[in-house]
């Protein structure tokens, strides 16, 4: 029997009340990759694996699998459920990383959910599938996340009840309903979709994931400066002053070591900027393809690129000194200023070691990726000292 997709699909767009979903896609990272260097002896099993724990995962909360594509879980969820299916995306990278340490090697998944209204159709095979923007757009998200990470679009945001959200590591450090989620707003150009694609990454384990090599975000300004505002920012050499403004991520399209300068490329909204020693935080040299992050400048001469100013690249040790420290959740912001003095705060996660750290202390950091993109970490219990003036902290 011959099934009929175009009148099957045609009759399904005509119904007026489609229904509301939360769509979970979950994809094995680096299969591939796997699938080339070994036997099928080797990854089919974990490829069985992976498709295991996901199904307990996701009918364990209460969701559905639709379907399984390849080394890919597709799942649904009712609209009350978005909690529901935060906790499964949770639960599946838990029990991933409790089998790596046993049978598995690697295995890493990344996830993405997305919340609205769906085209629901019968399947030939039985069962109900699901096609449509929000089904794109949970595998577009879930495509652009780093392995391990967990991004949810802004309209599972608003229907999730962070409440009922979980994790092993949320337990054990005491997590509120607000901690489960990155700090500010980001936003994707995803392929296939005209807008920028606004999510947050769910926080499920202590050490930070990003996003997948390559792939471009942006805070969105609000957000980020009312973040920014939160405390007073501090200046190592004065008194507080007005909050650093926004930042954009990107990567390195063209260095030139000899002249000291290149073009750092953004999304297609902003395009090239232009970068050159004074505006890079320890004045490093860049590496073409690398990510950083930037305070975008306007250009230098009248009718040139916009400047990249207060450049970090991601591997790059850099200085700084502690701005904001939030010892509850463990984490804090770090101010980084180029030679220039433009500045910018790179958020740097703790753990138990903010209680011990204080605004204006000086730090050694590595450039690194987190929820957030380009973030900070501590390196060498962060080489700390207070500055000081005639004998006071500052």
């Amino acid at each position: 029997m011959v099934t009929d997709h175009f009148s099957l699909f045609q009759e399904a767009s005509r119904n007026p009340e489609r229904p509301y979903r939360v769509i979970l896609f979950a994809d094995l990272s680096g299969s591939t990759e796997l699938k080339s260097k070994t036997g099928e002896v080797n990854w089919l099993p974990t490829i069985g694996k992976f498709l295991d724990i996901t199904t307990d995962a996701i009918t364990a909360h209460g969701g559905t699998v639709v379907k399984y594509l390849g080394d890919g879980t597709l799942a649904a969820f009712s609209s009350e459920q978005a909690a529901d299916a935060i906790n499964a995306a949770i639960r599946i990278q838990e029990m991933l990383r409790a089998e790596n340490k046993n049978t598995l090697k690697e295995c890493l998944a990344t996830i993405g959910i997305a919340t609205g209204h769906v085209v629901e159709y019968q399947a030939p095979g039985g069962g109900l599938d699901y096609v449509g923007s929000v089904v794109d757009r949970a595998a577009r998200l879930c495509s652009a996340a780093a392995p391990q990470a967990i991004w949810v679009d802004s309209a599972t945001v608003v229907s999730a009840n962070m409440l009922k959200v979980t994790s092993m590591m949320g337990q054990a450090m005491d997590y509120g309903p607000d901690d489960y989620l990155s700090e500010t707003e980001q936003k994707v150009q995803l392929k296939g979709f005209p807008e920028p694609v606004r999510y947050r990454e769910v926080i499920w384990r202590q050490e930070p994931v990003g996003v997948r090599g390559g792939v471009l975000t942006e805070t969105i300004e609000k957000q980020s400066t009312q973040a920014a505002t939160m405390q007073p920012a501090f200046t190592p050499a004065g008194p507080p002053h007005q909050a650093p403004p926004p930042t954009m991520d990107g990567v390195v399209k063209r260095w030139d070591a000899t002249l000291g300068r290149g073009f750092i490329s953004t999304s297609s909204e902003h395009g090239d900027h232009y970068v050159d020693r004074r505006f890079i935080v320890g004045e490093e040299d860049l590496t073409e393809g690398s990510s950083v992050r930037f305070v975008p400048l306007p250009p230098l001469q009248e009718g040139k690129q916009p400047l990249a100013g207060c450049t970090v690249q991601e591997g790059h040790r850099i200085k700084g000194h502690f701005q904001r420290v939030f010892p509850a959740k463990g984490y804090s912001f770090v101010d980084v200023i180029d030679s220039r003095g433009n500045r910018q705060a790179l958020f740097v996660f703790l753990g138990p070691e903010a209680d011990s750290r204080r605004p204006g202390d000086q730090v050694t950091l590595q450039v690194c990726r987190n929820y957030k993109g380009i973030s900070g970490q501590l390196l060498d219990g962060g080489d700390t000292h207070r500055d000081t003036r005639d004998g006071e902290p500052v």
